[in-house]
Protein backbone atom coordinates (compact mmCIF):
# COMPACT_ATOMS: atom_id res chain seq x y z
CA UNK A 1 0.00 0.00 0.00
CA UNK A 2 2.87 2.36 0.76
CA UNK A 3 4.54 1.64 -2.59
CA UNK A 4 1.23 2.06 -4.44
CA UNK A 5 0.63 5.41 -2.74
CA UNK A 6 4.14 6.57 -3.64
CA UNK A 7 3.73 5.39 -7.22
CA UNK A 8 0.49 7.37 -7.45
CA UNK A 9 2.26 10.48 -6.03
CA UNK A 10 -0.21 10.69 -3.14
CA UNK A 11 -3.36 10.18 -5.19
CA UNK A 12 -5.26 7.76 -2.96
CA UNK A 13 -7.86 6.77 -5.56
CA UNK A 14 -5.13 5.98 -8.09
CA UNK A 15 -3.13 4.17 -5.40
CA UNK A 16 -6.12 1.93 -4.72
CA UNK A 17 -6.37 0.98 -8.40
CA UNK A 18 -2.62 0.34 -8.68
CA UNK A 19 -2.78 -1.90 -5.61
CA UNK A 20 -5.63 -3.94 -7.12
CA UNK A 21 -3.73 -4.33 -10.39
CA UNK A 22 -0.59 -5.53 -8.59
CA UNK A 23 -2.54 -8.03 -6.46
CA UNK A 24 -5.15 -9.66 -8.72
CA UNK A 25 -5.43 -12.82 -6.59
CA UNK A 26 -6.80 -11.09 -3.50
CA UNK A 27 -10.49 -11.60 -2.74
CA UNK A 28 -10.83 -8.33 -0.83
CA UNK A 29 -9.05 -5.04 -1.41
CA UNK A 30 -8.56 -2.11 0.96
CA UNK A 31 -10.89 0.82 0.42
CA UNK A 32 -9.71 4.19 -0.77
CA UNK A 33 -10.14 5.65 2.74
CA UNK A 34 -7.55 3.18 4.02
CA UNK A 35 -5.01 4.76 1.68
CA UNK A 36 -6.12 8.19 2.90
CA UNK A 37 -5.50 7.24 6.54
CA UNK A 38 -2.17 5.63 5.63
CA UNK A 39 -1.05 8.79 3.85
CA UNK A 40 -2.09 11.02 6.78
CA UNK A 41 -0.33 8.77 9.28
CA UNK A 42 2.85 8.72 7.20
CA UNK A 43 2.83 12.51 6.84
CA UNK A 44 2.25 12.95 10.56
CA UNK A 45 4.70 10.42 11.99
CA UNK A 46 6.97 9.52 9.04
CA UNK A 47 6.03 5.93 9.88
CA UNK A 48 3.43 3.66 8.34
CA UNK A 49 2.95 1.59 11.51
CA UNK A 50 -0.15 2.01 13.64
CA UNK A 51 0.27 4.31 16.58
CA UNK A 52 0.03 2.62 19.96
CA UNK A 53 -2.24 4.80 21.97
CA UNK A 54 -1.72 4.56 25.71
CA UNK A 55 -4.94 3.47 27.37
CA UNK A 56 -6.04 6.00 29.92
CA UNK A 57 -7.55 4.13 32.84
CA UNK A 58 -10.11 5.86 34.93
CA UNK A 59 -8.27 4.62 37.98
CA UNK A 60 -5.25 6.71 36.99
CA UNK A 61 -7.10 9.70 38.36
CA UNK A 62 -5.52 10.21 41.77
CA UNK A 63 -8.67 11.69 43.32
CA UNK A 64 -10.78 8.75 42.18
CA UNK A 65 -8.26 6.29 43.58
CA UNK A 66 -8.34 8.06 46.93
CA UNK A 67 -12.14 7.96 46.96
CA UNK A 68 -12.27 4.25 46.14
CA UNK A 69 -9.63 3.23 48.66
CA UNK A 70 -11.18 5.54 51.24
CA UNK A 71 -14.54 3.79 50.91
CA UNK A 72 -12.88 0.42 51.47
CA UNK A 73 -11.00 1.67 54.53
CA UNK A 74 -14.02 3.41 56.06
CA UNK A 75 -16.29 0.39 55.55
CA UNK A 76 -14.25 -2.80 54.97
CA UNK A 77 -17.39 -4.88 54.34
CA UNK A 78 -18.72 -2.59 51.61
CA UNK A 79 -19.48 -4.20 48.25
CA UNK A 80 -18.08 -3.30 44.85
CA UNK A 81 -21.54 -2.30 43.69
CA UNK A 82 -21.98 0.07 46.64
CA UNK A 83 -18.64 1.76 45.93
CA UNK A 84 -19.57 2.04 42.27
CA UNK A 85 -22.92 3.66 43.08
CA UNK A 86 -21.45 6.00 45.67
CA UNK A 87 -18.65 7.36 43.47
CA UNK A 88 -20.52 6.98 40.14
CA UNK A 89 -17.82 4.87 38.53
CA UNK A 90 -17.89 1.47 36.88
CA UNK A 91 -17.42 -1.69 38.94
CA UNK A 92 -14.49 -2.77 36.76
CA UNK A 93 -12.61 0.42 37.62
CA UNK A 94 -13.32 -0.13 41.32
CA UNK A 95 -11.97 -3.67 41.13
CA UNK A 96 -8.90 -2.59 39.18
CA UNK A 97 -8.15 0.22 41.62
CA UNK A 98 -8.49 -1.97 44.71
CA UNK A 99 -6.28 -4.63 43.13
CA UNK A 100 -3.69 -2.00 42.20
CA UNK A 101 -3.56 -0.89 45.84
CA UNK A 102 -3.25 -4.50 47.13
CA UNK A 103 -6.77 -4.66 48.61
CA UNK A 104 -8.20 -8.19 48.73
CA UNK A 105 -11.70 -9.24 49.92
CA UNK A 106 -10.75 -11.59 52.76
CA UNK A 107 -13.50 -13.82 54.14
CA UNK A 108 -13.90 -14.14 57.94
CA UNK A 109 -13.72 -17.52 59.63
CA UNK A 110 -16.76 -18.53 61.65
CA UNK A 111 -16.17 -19.69 65.20
CA UNK A 112 -18.21 -20.47 68.28
CA UNK A 113 -19.56 -17.57 70.32
CA UNK A 114 -17.63 -17.11 73.57
CA UNK A 115 -18.71 -15.36 76.76
CA UNK A 116 -16.66 -13.24 79.14
CA UNK A 117 -16.22 -16.22 81.47
CA UNK A 118 -14.48 -18.19 78.75
CA UNK A 119 -11.37 -16.02 79.02
CA UNK A 120 -10.82 -17.10 82.62
CA UNK A 121 -11.48 -20.72 81.67
CA UNK A 122 -8.87 -20.53 78.94
CA UNK A 123 -6.28 -19.11 81.32
CA UNK A 124 -7.01 -21.83 83.87
CA UNK A 125 -6.73 -24.52 81.25
CA UNK A 126 -3.44 -23.13 79.92
CA UNK A 127 -1.99 -23.02 83.43
CA UNK A 128 -3.13 -26.60 84.07
CA UNK A 129 -1.84 -27.80 80.68
CA UNK A 130 1.52 -26.09 81.25
CA UNK A 131 1.98 -28.08 84.46
CA UNK A 132 0.95 -31.30 82.74
CA UNK A 133 3.43 -30.68 79.92
CA UNK A 134 6.20 -31.48 82.38
CA UNK A 135 5.28 -35.03 81.45
CA UNK A 136 6.12 -35.15 77.74
CA UNK A 137 3.80 -38.10 77.20
CA UNK A 138 0.84 -36.73 79.13
CA UNK A 139 -1.37 -35.76 76.20
CA UNK A 140 -0.72 -39.11 74.55
CA UNK A 141 -2.55 -40.57 77.56
CA UNK A 142 -5.67 -38.44 77.00
CA UNK A 143 -8.59 -40.09 75.26
CA UNK A 144 -9.92 -37.32 73.03
CA UNK A 145 -13.54 -37.97 72.08
CA UNK A 146 -16.24 -36.42 69.94
CA UNK A 147 -19.70 -37.16 68.61
CA UNK A 148 -21.11 -36.17 65.26
CA UNK A 149 -24.55 -36.43 63.68
CA UNK A 150 -25.10 -37.42 60.05
CA UNK A 151 -28.51 -36.76 58.51
CA UNK A 152 -29.98 -37.07 55.04
CA UNK A 153 -31.11 -33.44 55.31
CA UNK A 154 -27.69 -31.95 55.97
CA UNK A 155 -26.41 -28.96 54.05
CA UNK A 156 -24.21 -29.62 51.05
CA UNK A 157 -21.49 -27.52 49.49
CA UNK A 158 -22.90 -27.20 45.99
CA UNK A 159 -19.63 -25.73 44.73
CA UNK A 160 -18.15 -29.24 44.83
CA UNK A 161 -20.78 -30.60 42.44
CA UNK A 162 -20.28 -29.82 38.77
CA UNK A 163 -20.75 -31.45 35.39
CA UNK A 164 -18.66 -30.50 32.37
CA UNK A 165 -20.61 -30.39 29.12
CA UNK A 166 -20.81 -28.28 25.98
CA UNK A 167 -24.53 -27.78 26.66
CA UNK A 168 -26.56 -27.54 29.85
CA UNK A 169 -27.74 -31.10 30.62
CA UNK A 170 -30.35 -29.81 33.11
CA UNK A 171 -29.16 -32.17 35.82
CA UNK A 172 -31.16 -32.60 39.01
CA UNK A 173 -30.04 -33.87 42.42
CA UNK A 174 -32.31 -35.19 45.13
CA UNK A 175 -32.36 -33.06 48.25
CA UNK A 176 -34.54 -32.24 51.25
CA UNK A 177 -35.93 -35.74 51.76
CA UNK A 178 -39.44 -36.15 53.09
CA UNK A 179 -38.43 -39.17 55.19
CA UNK A 180 -35.65 -38.00 57.44
CA UNK A 181 -33.19 -39.91 59.57
CA UNK A 182 -30.12 -39.11 61.64
CA UNK A 183 -27.21 -41.23 62.85
CA UNK A 184 -25.05 -40.26 65.84
CA UNK A 185 -21.48 -41.54 65.80
CA UNK A 186 -18.92 -41.51 68.63
CA UNK A 187 -15.18 -41.93 68.11
CA UNK A 188 -12.03 -41.34 70.11
CA UNK A 189 -8.27 -41.33 69.81
CA UNK A 190 -5.69 -41.90 72.52
CA UNK A 191 -2.06 -41.78 71.52
CA UNK A 192 -1.64 -44.23 68.67
CA UNK A 193 -4.94 -45.99 69.36
CA UNK A 194 -8.18 -45.25 67.51
CA UNK A 195 -11.31 -46.16 69.47
CA UNK A 196 -14.58 -46.70 67.67
CA UNK A 197 -16.52 -45.68 65.75
CA UNK A 198 -19.58 -46.45 67.87
CA UNK A 199 -23.12 -45.69 66.73
CA UNK A 200 -25.46 -44.18 69.32
CA UNK A 201 -29.20 -44.64 69.15
CA UNK A 202 -31.27 -41.46 69.22
CA UNK A 203 -30.11 -38.10 70.49
CA UNK A 204 -27.31 -38.13 73.05
CA UNK A 205 -28.68 -37.39 76.53
CA UNK A 206 -27.10 -37.56 79.96
CA UNK A 207 -28.57 -41.00 80.66
CA UNK A 208 -27.52 -42.40 77.29
CA UNK A 209 -24.04 -40.99 77.75
CA UNK A 210 -23.87 -42.63 81.18
CA UNK A 211 -24.98 -45.95 79.72
CA UNK A 212 -22.33 -45.62 77.04
CA UNK A 213 -19.62 -45.06 79.67
CA UNK A 214 -20.85 -48.05 81.68
CA UNK A 215 -21.50 -50.60 78.98
CA UNK A 216 -19.68 -49.72 75.77
CA UNK A 217 -16.55 -47.66 76.37
CA UNK A 218 -14.48 -50.40 78.00
CA UNK A 219 -15.51 -52.88 75.32
CA UNK A 220 -14.34 -50.47 72.62
CA UNK A 221 -10.91 -50.30 74.28
CA UNK A 222 -10.27 -54.03 74.54
CA UNK A 223 -7.32 -53.70 72.14
CA UNK A 224 -5.53 -51.25 74.48
CA UNK A 225 -3.10 -52.80 76.99
CA UNK A 226 -4.17 -52.52 80.67
CA UNK A 227 -1.18 -50.34 81.66
CA UNK A 228 -2.22 -47.75 79.09
CA UNK A 229 -5.82 -47.91 80.30
CA UNK A 230 -4.80 -47.42 83.92
CA UNK A 231 -3.01 -44.16 83.06
CA UNK A 232 -5.71 -42.93 80.69
CA UNK A 233 -7.45 -39.57 81.04
CA UNK A 234 -10.89 -39.06 79.52
CA UNK A 235 -11.89 -35.86 77.71
CA UNK A 236 -15.43 -34.55 77.26
CA UNK A 237 -16.19 -31.64 74.96
CA UNK A 238 -18.76 -29.89 77.18
CA UNK A 239 -21.96 -30.91 75.42
CA UNK A 240 -25.07 -30.79 77.64
CA UNK A 241 -25.05 -34.58 77.93
CA UNK A 242 -21.45 -34.39 79.14
CA UNK A 243 -21.97 -31.45 81.46
CA UNK A 244 -24.48 -33.41 83.52
CA UNK A 245 -21.63 -35.75 84.43
CA UNK A 246 -19.13 -32.93 84.89
CA UNK A 247 -21.12 -31.19 87.64
CA UNK A 248 -19.35 -31.27 91.01
CA UNK A 249 -22.44 -32.61 92.80
CA UNK A 250 -23.61 -35.94 91.43
CA UNK A 251 -26.48 -37.89 92.86
CA UNK A 252 -25.66 -40.99 94.90
CA UNK A 253 -27.27 -43.08 92.20
CA UNK A 254 -25.03 -41.56 89.50
CA UNK A 255 -21.90 -42.05 91.60
CA UNK A 256 -22.83 -45.67 92.21
CA UNK A 257 -23.45 -46.26 88.52
CA UNK A 258 -20.12 -44.70 87.62
CA UNK A 259 -18.27 -46.85 90.12
CA UNK A 260 -20.03 -49.94 88.84
CA UNK A 261 -18.63 -49.14 85.39
CA UNK A 262 -15.10 -49.17 86.90
CA UNK A 263 -14.68 -45.42 86.61
CA UNK A 264 -14.20 -43.05 89.54
CA UNK A 265 -15.14 -39.38 89.49
CA UNK A 266 -13.84 -37.09 92.22
CA UNK A 267 -14.04 -33.32 92.23
CA UNK A 268 -10.76 -31.40 91.78
CA UNK A 269 -8.50 -34.35 92.54
CA UNK A 270 -5.52 -34.94 90.30
CA UNK A 271 -5.65 -38.32 88.64
CA UNK A 272 -9.42 -38.66 88.57
CA UNK A 273 -12.42 -36.37 88.49
CA UNK A 274 -13.07 -32.92 87.06
CA UNK A 275 -9.68 -31.28 86.87
CA UNK A 276 -9.74 -28.51 84.26
CA UNK A 277 -11.88 -26.55 81.85
CA UNK A 278 -11.09 -26.56 78.15
CA UNK A 279 -11.04 -23.26 76.19
CA UNK A 280 -14.55 -22.11 75.44
CA UNK A 281 -17.46 -24.10 76.85
CA UNK A 282 -15.61 -27.43 76.71
CA UNK A 283 -14.78 -29.51 79.77
CA UNK A 284 -12.06 -32.03 80.52
CA UNK A 285 -13.00 -34.99 82.68
CA UNK A 286 -10.32 -37.37 83.87
CA UNK A 287 -11.81 -40.65 85.04
CA UNK A 288 -9.11 -43.17 85.84
CA UNK A 289 -9.77 -46.85 85.56
CA UNK A 290 -9.71 -48.34 89.02
CA UNK A 291 -6.85 -50.74 89.68
CA UNK A 292 -8.16 -54.27 90.02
Amino acid sequence: MVYATGEAHGNCLLASRIYQANNPDLQRYPLTKCFVKLKERFERTANANYEKTARTHACSNQDRQIDIVGCAIQNPSISIREISDEISISKSVVLRTLKKNNFHPYHPEHHQFLTEQDCQKRVQFCEWATIKLQDENFFSKVLFTAESSFANTGRENRHNYHHYADQNPRLMREDDHQHRFKVNVWAGICGEYVIGPHFLEGNLTGNRNLQFLQNDLLQLQRHIPPPDLNSQWFQHDGAPAHSTLAKPCLSHEEVALLKESEYEFSENREGNGVIATMPGPSHVQTPKQRQT
